[in-house]
C-alpha cells in the first residue's frame, strides 16, 4: 500500500468542492423558477453523489490505516454537529417560525420522531425523511459505510471486499430491473445503501492498490453501464448530459487510482479550504435555502434565483465550517473536550477576549 503524496490532498479537497457545487447547481431548480436556475448539463447529481462516495471511501481508508486510534470520534465529530445543525434550521424553520408554502415544502407535515430519526441519520434504515433535509439521504448510507470500515480493515489481502463491490455493482447497474423508481427518492434507504456500496469501495481499494488496471477497467465500465441502464435517472437526454456523467465517473476513478495531480503553496491552501466547505455546503443548502424560500422569497420572489441560492449557501457554508465544524474538530482530543474547547472559544469570541483566538489556527480537522 503506497500512502499518496501529501500534495495530493488538495487536489481531492478542490474535486469535492466542484462535485458539491454541481448538486447545489442542480438543486436551484427545486428552489425557484426553471428560467432563473443555474445552467447545467445535467439536472441530476447522482453522479456527484457518487463520487463524493469514491473520495470518501478513499479518505476514510487512508484515516483508518494511518490513525487508527480515535477513528470513530473522528467520524462523529465530523458529520454529527453539521447534521445537527441542518436539522435544526429545517426544525426551527418549520415548528418554531412556521414557515411554509414555499418551495422545499414537505407535502405531509413531519413529525417530531422524523425530526429525531434525522437527527440520528436513520434515514438508512427507517422512512423518516424530511424534504428539506434531502441531501442527509447519502449522509446516512455514508455513516454507516464508516462503522463498516474497521471490518473492511480486517478483511484486507481477502477476496470479500472486491467480491461486495462486484457484486453491489452489478445490482446498481441492474437496479431498474427490480425498482422502478429513482435510486435516492426513496423514504428510506437500505437497499440504496446497498446497491451504492460499490462505488464506495470503489475508493476503498484504489488507495489499497493504486494504479490496478483490472479494478479500473470493471469500475469504468460498470459506471458506464449503470448511466446507459439508469438514462433517466442521470438526466441523460442528449450526448452532452451523457458525457458529463461519464467524465465525471471516469475522471475520479483515474485520480484516486494513479493520484494525479499534485498542488502546494496558495493553491493547495486555496483547494484544500474549499474542501472543507464542501460538506457544511452540501447538508446546509436544502434547509437554509427552505427557510430563505418560504420567508424572503416568498415576500420577494423577484430574489428568487439561482445566483441568490448560490450566495445564500456559501455564505451558509462558511459560517458553519468557522462556527461549528472547525472548532469541533480539534485533533487529538476526546468528544468532550472539543465540545468543551467549541464552548470556551464561543464564550472567548462573545466576551472579546483573545486567549483563545489566538490558539485557533492549531484547531485542525484530523484525519
Amino acid at each position: 500500500m503506497i500512502q499518496p503524496h501529501r500534495e495530493f490532498w488538495p487536489v481531492l479537497g478542490g474535486l469535492r468542492f466542484l462535485l458539491a457545487m454541481w448538486v447545489l447547481f442542480d438543486h436551484t431548480y427545486n428552489f425557484g423558477p426553471a428560467e432563473r436556475a443555474i445552467p447545467v448539463l445535467t439536472r441530476s447529481g447522482l453522479m456527484a453523489v457518487m463520487c463524493f462516495f469514491v473520495i470518501s471511501g478513499f479518505s476514510i481508508h487512508h484515516s483508518i490505516a494511518m490513525r487508527p486510534e480515535g477513528y470513530l470520534r473522528r467520524r462523529l465529530l465530523r458529520i454529527l454537529p453539521l447534521n445537527a445543525l441542518a436539522v435544526g434550521i429545517g426544525w426551527f424553520g418549520w415548528s418554531v417560525l412556521g414557515l411554509s408554502g414555499g418551495y422545499g415544502t414537505p407535502p405531509v407535515p413531519p413529525s417530531v420522531w422524523q425530526f429525531i430519526g434525522c437527527l440520528l441519520l436513520l434515514e438508512a434504515f427507517l422512512p423518516i425523511m424530511i424534504g428539506f433535509l434531502y441531501p442527509a439521504w447519502s449522509l446516512s448510507i455514508e455513516a454507516v459505510y464508516y462503522l463498516l470500515a474497521p471490518l473492511f480493515r480486517k478483511l484486507e489481502g481477502r477476496p470479500h471486499v472486491p467480491a461486495l463491490m462486484i457484486a453491489s455493482s452489478v445490482l446498481f447497474v441492474a437496479w431498474p430491473l427490480f425498482r422502478n423508481e429513482y435510486v435516492a427518492g426513496g423514504s428510506s434507504y437500505w437497499l440504496t445503501g446497498i446497491v451504492m456500496l460499490w462505488a464506495w469501495l470503489a475508493g476503498w481499494i484504489a488507495y489499497a492498490h493504486p494504479g490496478h488496471r483490472r479494478y479500473l477497467l470493471w469500475l469504468g465500465l460498470a459506471g458506464l453501464a449503470s448511466i446507459a441502464t439508469q438514462a433517466r435517472f442521470f438526466d441523460v437526454t442528449n450526448v452532452s448530459s451523457a458525457a458529463v456523467n461519464a467524465i465525471a465517473w471516469i475522471g475520479t476513478l483515474m485520480l484516486v487510482f494513479y493520484r494525479i495531480g499534485h498542488v502546494g503553496g496558495r493553491v493547495a491552501a486555496m483547494f484544500d479550504y474549499l474542501g472543507e466547505l464542501s460538506f457544511p455546503l452540501y447538508i446546509l443548502h436544502y434547509p437554509v435555502l427552505f427557510v430563505v424560500s418560504s420567508s424572503l422569497f416568498k415576500a420577494y420572489p423577484d430574489l428568487n434565483a439561482g445566483v441568490a441560492h448560490v450566495a445564500i449557501s456559501l455564505t451558509a457554508a462558511v459560517l458553519a465550517y468557522h462556527l461549528v465544524d472547525k472548532p469541533l474538530r480539534k485533533p487529538d482530543a476526546g468528544m468532550g473536550q472539543a465540545i468543551r474547547a467549541w464552548a470556551g472559544r464561543r464564550r472567548a469570541t462573545d466576551s472579546g477576549r483573545g486567549e483563545l483566538a489566538e490558539a485557533a489556527p492549531r484547531l485542525g480537522t484530523g484525519a
